[in-house]
């Protein structure tokens, strides 16, 4: 049978056996970005480091319309893969036409608008013309990821996890081994991005190798070309709020970005070398948020309501390692992380001392993804966007607050962001159990 009905059979073994593989493809993700880094700051150095530290929250501008498109892709064919498997060919076709066309309008724009974005985050002048060059030619790689990735996600929606783990550890291997030659070969930064570029190209053209060969339901069908308006009012339905709600995190991140290069490059590179570790534990949390999504949407599709509490308790169960290792990596592993991207002892210093302050924030990072993930699976992307708005704005009222008042950007940035992942958290516990009652989730 092509994929697995994680309803069926026990409950928690299913869970882990879907989220180990979903674990081992966002940490290799992870290690993609953290190497990217090493390679960037270590041969090019810290204005290597600023330039894509500055590039770093544009692009998540087509990310958070990528999150809409495979937030929505996993819902829908989730729903329907544990109630009415042949409906998903109805529906992926157009998904993958929306995808594709969202993809080239996105980065269209930002090509052309990237000296507004560059001079809006602050971007010091010794490196607004490497960053331009490296947002450029990453941009154009990501109109490929988009589909690469709408692709991935529809296996994934299918109870399958392996798969996906294979297409995207591919790209990233691709694009680790690709750095180091590009930037030597005299590129730079640039190198960097050609890499990124080249590997996404090589990663959907995989994918769309496999779908073919391999998956009847997922395959592109001219059958089903047409967008259909009840398509389409599902759609927008689902992944307008998710636009939206990913790009008021966005507006927060770049926010960070220019509050961080009031201290210059090496505190643009500070922030950046935290960010990094920030995205490592994210994607734990996304891993389980991701998990979640499918499993509720696919109990949601069979009308199981009964069995979304043990979904949700076995949650909190697997949620509760990777906490316990992010705390212990914080306080073992701070200063030999910092270390690695840079010699400057002054940049490494100001990591740890940001990331004295943000750590607490991280370790909340698998919870909060678990609680967004039972929103997103009963498909009210409409309160996931309720949620994150209420959470930007409680973190840029306390970053312009203390950055104002009391003028100390490192307090503010890590303040700040704890109060992003408390109020997330509050937002969506309140959610679970308002909507626990109402459906007798019992």
């Amino acid at each position: 049978m092509e994929g697995k009905d994680l309803t069926q059979g026990n409950l928690l073994k299913n869970m882990i056996k879907f989220c180990i593989p979903l674990l081992i493809t966002n940490l290799l993700n992870s290690m993609y970005n953290i190497v990217d880094g090493i390679w960037v700051g270590r041969l090019v150095g810290d204005e290597g480091m600023a330039a894509i530290t500055n590039c770093w929250p544009i692009t998540l501008i087509p990310s958070s319309v990528l999150a809409a498109v495979t937030v929505t892709t996993s819902v829908m064919v989730a729903q329907r893969f544990s109630s009415n498997k042949e409906k998903i060919k109805e529906i992926i076709t157009p998904i993958y036409i929306v995808s594709t066309l969202l993809g080239i309008i996105t980065s269209l724009i930002l090509i052309i608008t990237s000296d507004m974005w560059l001079k809006i985050l602050n971007t010091p002048e010794e490196i607004l013309l490497i960053s331009k060059q490296y947002l450029i030619i990453y941009m154009i790689g990501y109109v490929f990821y988009f589909l690469a990735n709408t692709i991935v996600e529809g296996i994934r929606a299918t109870g399958d996890s392996k798969t996906p783990m294979i297409l995207l550890t591919t790209i990233n291997v691709i694009n680790i081994v690709l750095d180091p030659i590009f930037i030597w070969i005299g590129l730079g930064v640039s190198g960097a991005a050609v890499a990124s570029m080249t590997a996404m190209i090589i990663g959907l053209i995989i994918s769309l190798i496999y779908i073919t060969r391999k998956s009847k339901l997922l395959k592109f069908n001219i059958k089903f070309v047409k967008l259909k308006k009840e398509f389409l009012k599902e759609f927008v339905k689902l992944g307008f709020p998710m636009v939206f709600a990913e790009l008021s995190t966005i507006f927060t991140i770049m926010l960070e970005v220019y509050i961080s290069n009031a201290l210059g490059v090496v505190g643009s590179s500070s922030y950046g070398i935290v960010s990094k570790l920030q995205s490592f534990f994210y994607v734990i949390g996304t891993s389980i948020k991701s998990m979640i999504t499918i499993v509720v949407a696919q109990f949601i599709g069979k009308k199981a309501l009964e069995s979304l509490r043990k979904v949700m308790k076995n949650g909190l169960k697997i949620s509760l390692v990777p906490t316990i290792v992010i705390a212990l990596f914080l306080i073992l592993c701070s200063r030999w992380f910092c270390s690695i991207f840079t010699n400057s002892e002054e940049v490494i210093k100001m990591a740890i001392d940001y990331l004295s302050i943000v750590g607490i924030a991280f370790v909340l990072i698998p919870l909060s993804q678990l609680m967004m993930g039972y929103v997103l699976g009963v498909g009210n992307t409409r309160f996931a966007f309720v949620t994150l708005a209420l959470a930007s704005i409680a973190e840029i009222i306390i970053l312009l607050g203390i950055e104002n008042y009391y003028n100390q950007p490192l307090l503010a940035l890590g303040l700040s962001i704890l109060a992003w992942y408390i109020v997330d958290i509050v937002c969506c516990s309140g959610y679970y159990f308002i909507d626990k009652k109402k459906k007798c989730i019992i």
